[in-house]
């Protein structure tokens, strides 16, 4: 058995994931474009390259992804993305990179659990929660 966690990108998913790879020395999997899938002749000559199915390790956690139409696209809500690092050097750095235009719901800062803890939302739309400790 396996769980990880699906978010559906506005049309961005290999920009976010080649940025979570570079950013946060994630692994990409799989990254299958609409052209190759038997979907493909129900979207447009501009769609062809979208990804219909991606997926990337960070830290041993699979994210998976894909490009749904800008018609179909809700932001994600309900849920954070979190990720555990090690130092508060870590969290910063993280921090930087994902909030990078993106929008800072909590800069990083010592909380009562952690002595560095932020909230984000990357400029693709995934909310992340960076925390130090365990």
């Amino acid at each position: 058995m396996s769980l990880s966690f699906h978010i559906d990108f506005n049309g961005q998913c290999q920009e976010a994931f080649e940025f979570y790879a570079a950013s946060l020395q994630g692994t990409i999997g799989a990254m299958l474009q609409v052209k190759d899938s038997p979907i493909s002749q129900s979207y447009p000559s501009d769609w062809q390259h979208k990804i219909v199915h991606g997926n990337i390790s960070i830290q041993g956690v699979e994210l998976a992804g894909a490009d749904v139409k800008p018609e179909q696209y809700q932001k994600p809500k309900g849920f954070y993305l979190l990720l555990g690092l090690n130092t508060e050097d870590s969290v910063k750095s993280a921090f930087s990179q994902l909030s990078a235009g993106g929008e800072v719901i909590f800069p990083p800062q010592k909380t009562f659990w952690s002595p560095c803890f932020a909230i984000v939302i990357d400029r693709f739309g995934a909310p992340w929660k960076v925390n130090c400790g365990t």
